[in-house]
């Protein structure tokens, strides 16, 4: 009893750790939130509708799903329409309530993981180092605290090590229970792709005859069961994969191959440089097996079947390296980077077999101790940091423009930005909804080529021009974090770009006409007087 008690700890920490650090980085519609947690605002309703979703790439289906139900409890015995219209008029509401479900159900995942190695290994500090694996890497609640994939991956993680430890301890292994494997494995892979690595695992711990035929049933079973309410969007689906995996650049980009030879090492050495701990326990897990198989040859040690496990689990650390490496964004290792506390779990059990007792606790002692202060130490920081963006976002008051044409461009920290760039991920379909009570004076000017939608100036379901919308204001804002790139756009669809002055809002940049960053008034003439139509600057969605 006393043991259960205590593998609540650490799953109530991080529980508490995500309300923290949701707190600190609210509302939803800042720009370092926005992508993509208001496409699943989105395309949750689409659910709700009785639709498919239509933001594919990840492809996320379980999280779009849990969505919706969270939507229809929260509006329990009301009409579609009723729930469409409260979800678009109060998106931040829902989603807050979205993720205080969440937070929950990934402790309990965590508990869960802790039992199973606890029952596993019947010690109490490898079910504590498997569950501490969230806290190793800020990258996992810095993106777990999002209605998005991230969170689900770290309940689908905790199932399939679960599920394999069963197969581990067991003496009879039975169909069922790798079917439950392939199940969680489905889970995963439809709640974000690159979970496919974890597909390794079971190759060190299963025959040939569950691994060849058994479990690739259940697992393709598992995926298209979570994957089913997606179906009719299979081919946004197949389409945006097939240009992933046959380009060398980021989404889809690039020359036509596999990767960018001359990019691919570096990539690969840095995304293990970045990820120190991670890269440390890759390094020791290798050394350990490299031990055991020396040690077993020579009879010297009791086979322990937790050895495949952690050969397993570096196979497919391994693996999403490789994969990743294609395009190293470190939030796409989430899956590995959540096998490093497992990892040590297994590590602790195997090293107990060749040190003394009394050595190997204190070794373990000083090694989860340094664990814990770096890891309280990073927790603070990055709540600090998401504070301080918060902060830094917010402190600029916006309603001093008035008066004034609201142009948002990439990315922004305004809730119709962020509801209009969430609908283009629904393919438009609630613009003309969101037209009827959003803010007349909010344009939207998307610089960049998106997945889904191209490049081009807009109000909701409406294509605009940039010098007609400056030209029918006293005065225009343009508000967005590609400075860079903004200008560039302005002068060829403006004809010229001379702001009255210049504001940094954190990492965004806001360009004032007619106005100056304060509110106060322009002695000259601004260049809403000077500006001419252009045809430039339409949107339309992509075919």
């Amino acid at each position: 009893m006393k043991r259960n008690l205590i593998l609540l700890i650490l799953p109530a920490l991080f529980t508490a750790l995500l309300f923290a650090m949701g707190a600190a980085s609210q509302p939803f519609w800042q720009v370092f939130n926005l992508d993509p947690d208001y496409y699943y605002l989105t395309n949750g309703l689409l659910l709700v509708e009785g639709l498919a979703p239509t933001d594919m790439g990840h492809p996320g289906t379980p999280v779009h799903v849990f969505i919706a139900v969270v939507y229809r409890l929260m509006h329990l015995g009301e009409p579609t329409g009723a729930i469409v219209d409260a979800v678009l008029r109060e998106p931040e509401h829902h989603l807050r309530v979205v993720t205080w479900v969440m937070y929950p159900l990934i402790g309990l995942s965590l508990v869960a993981l802790g039992r199973a190695f606890l029952t596993t290994t019947g010690r109490l500090a490898p079910a504590m180092l498997a569950q501490g694996a969230p806290f190793l890497s800020m990258i996992i609640p810095k993106f777990g605290l999002h209605p998005k994939p991230e969170g689900f991956l770290i309940i689908a993680v905790a199932w399939v090590l679960i599920a394999a430890l069963r197969i581990v301890r067991t003496e009879t292994l039975t169909d069922r229970q790798v079917g439950w494997l392939g199940l969680a494995l489905g889970f995963g892979i439809a709640c974000k792709i690159q979970f496919v690595a974890l597909g390794l695992i079971p190759l060190f711990i299963l025959d040939r005859r569950r691994l060849f035929l058994v479990l690739p049933l259940a697992t393709v079973a598992g995926f298209f069961v979570f994957f089913s309410p997606a179906l009719p969007s299979l081919d946004i689906f197949l389409g945006w994969w097939v240009k992933v995996l046959t380009h060398s650049g980021a989404y889809g980009q690039g020359e036509v191959a596999v990767v960018q030879p001359g990019r691919y090492p570096k990539a690969i050495i840095g995304l293990f440089g970045s990820k120190i701990i991670f890269t440390i326990g890759v390094v020791l897990s290798l050394f350990a097996l490299a031990g055991y198989v020396r040690l077993r040859r020579r009879g010297l040690i009791a086979a322990d079947r937790l050895a495949g496990l952690l050969a397993g689990l570096v196979a497919a650390e391994v693996f999403t390296i490789l994969a990743v490496a294609k395009q190293p964004a470190a939030h796409y290792l989430v899956p590995a980077l959540l096998l490093t506390g497992p990892s040590l779990a297994i590590l602790f059990v195997l090293s107990a077999k060749v040190f003394a007792p009394h050595s190997h606790l204190r070794a373990w002692s000083v090694l989860g101790l340094a664990l814990v202060v770096l890891s309280a130490q990073a927790s603070w920081k990055q709540y600090a940091e998401l504070a301080r963006w918060t902060h830094e976002a917010q402190a600029f008051d916006m309603g001093r423009f008035k008066a004034c044409a609201k142009i948002d461009f990439d990315s922004a920290s305004t809730l119709p930005y962020a509801l209009q760039r969430g609908d283009m991920n629904s393919q438009g379909r609630y613009s003309p909804k969101l037209a009827e009570f959003m803010p007349k004076d909010h344009y939207t000017w998307f610089i960049n080529e998106h997945s889904w939608w191209h490049a081009g100036f807009m109000q909701w379901n409406k294509p605009m021009v940039v010098a007609e919308v400056v030209a029918a204001y006293p005065c225009t804002v343009f508000r967005g974090n590609q400075a860079n790139n903004l200008p560039i756009w302005a002068g060829k669809a403006l004809g010229t770009f001379k702001p009255d002055e210049v504001c940094e809002v954190g990492e965004e940049t806001i360009y004032t006409f007619g106005i100056r960053c304060d509110g106060g008034a322009v002695n000259s003439v601004g260049v809403n007087q000077s500006m001419s139509p252009s045809s430039a600057g339409r949107v339309s969605p992509k075919p």
